[in-house]
């Protein structure tokens, strides 16, 4: 049998008490009912109530816990293992500890064009992050104010000879404005750039990117486009392909049209069939009627394969059921960081908690915390981007 401390643990916790220092004090506590020796990663999430002492509460977790890696961050709101403290004072926390795996606390910095021009900016951001031979992915939390994210993601995507980057996380909601989140790595704080965690060795992490979506129609290819603007799709306009794939829909769906129509791009074109989580889903930001023109919120290639979604709050449920569903075939995770959009939660679902409540079910109530993110990062195909509207979770096991 293996000793006590061979065996994987975490602990997540929740507290809804505004004094930052006692919210801290209950957090701590609740952790120490499951993990008494020091620990190799701690995460701590706080509402911006928590914003002017966030400092205080991470050294008071990180004098407890002596974890090899810390980071904390501030949100718009917080969740731990089934609870949404949403648009409330709240602080959560995971405490990690996985023999035979290595934690790396790492700070990107703000406003900084080195992360974003030259040629050795992948080898440079994969030596920031430490990524090695025995990396296994990173959680990335990013001031949406000052961090270059897209460019970071697709400089962490497969290269010439670098393969790609498992990230997972979310951009920090705390804040309104520059200057106003807080980001803590190990001893060092600040208001900019980006924080994370990566994690190497006896562990994996697994990535669901819940887009929340389903196909309506048929695909189309994309015969004409600059830019993020799609002139043609099969040798008509635009506009014409998209009314006449509403025209053709059954009632139901032409009903959801009128909530809002997304666009899904293809990710890998070598597939014969398309279904969900071949798409990268992305906005329309409108139509031209006099060119039959329609805008998207990426850039779209010419020949590019593209299909037309949905979403409301019954797809978006089926949809997190289903990738959850298929983490059931694999062995019990040892804990789980969930990344939703602030759009989500009560606002989509009229079940109060929905996402940290179904992750926490699916994923045997293993512990689970995380925060409503400003923008969401996980992999689509195997490829690192930054979402809207979608539930990210990274599951750990060993």
């Amino acid at each position: 049998m293996p000793s006590i401390s061979a065996v994987p643990k975490a602990a997540a916790a929740l507290s809804a008490h505004h004094d930052t220092r006692t919210a801290a004090r209950e957090v701590l506590a609740q952790i120490e009912e499951w993990l008494v020796d020091a620990c190799d990663a701690v995460l701590l999430f706080a509402s911006f109530h928590h914003r002017a002492g966030l400092v205080d509460a991470s050294m008071i977790l990180r004098d407890a816990l002596q974890p090899q890696a810390m980071v904390a961050a501030t949100a718009e709101s917080v969740l731990a293992n089934a609870i949404e403290l949403e648009g409330r004072c709240g602080m959560a926390a995971i405490a990690l500890r996985i023999p035979g795996i290595w934690a790396r606390a790492f700070r990107l910095p703000g406003n900084d064009p080195r992360l974003v021009v030259g040629p050795d900016v992948p080898a440079r951001l994969r030596d920031m992050l430490g990524v090695e031979p025995s990396h296994r992915g990173s959680i990335l939390i990013a001031d949406p104010f000052s961090t270059p994210t897209v460019p970071i993601l697709k400089a962490l995507d497969a290269q010439d000879d670098l393969p790609p980057v498992t990230v997972v996380g979310g951009m920090a909601s705390g804040a309104s404005q520059p200057g106003h989140n807080v980001l803590i790595c190990d001893e060092s704080v600040g208001s900019a750039g980006a924080v994370g965690i990566s994690f190497g060795g006896s562990v994996r992490l697994d990535a669901l990117v819940s887009q929340g979506c389903r196909p309506i129609g048929q695909p189309m290819v994309v015969t004409k486009a600059q830019n993020n603007v799609i002139m043609e799709l099969g040798g008509r306009p635009a506009m014409q392909a998209a009314q006449e794939m509403g025209e053709a829909l059954p009632p139901e769906d032409r009903e959801l049209l009128g909530k809002g129509v997304l666009l899904g791009l293809v990710i890998d074109e070598y597939k014969r069939r398309f279904g969900r989580g071949d798409f990268l889903v992305r906005g329309l930001l409108g139509g031209d009627q006099k060119t039959g023109a329609i805008a998207a919120g990426d850039v779209v290639r010419t020949g590019q394969t593209i299909q037309f979604h949905v979403r409301d709050d019954r797809t978006a449920d089926e949809d997190l059921r289903l990738l959850l569903d298929g983490q059931q075939l694999d062995a019990p995770p040892v804990a789980s960081l969930v990344f939703t959009c602030n759009g989500r939660g009560s606002k989509l679902f009229s079940q109060p908690g929905h996402d940290a409540a179904l992750v926490h079910q699916r994923l045997g109530q293993s512990p689970l915390a995380g925060f409503f993110a400003a923008g969401e990062i996980g992999p689509v195909g195997g490829r690192p981007f930054l979402h809207g509207h979608t539930a990210v979770v990274g599951v750990l096991r060993s």
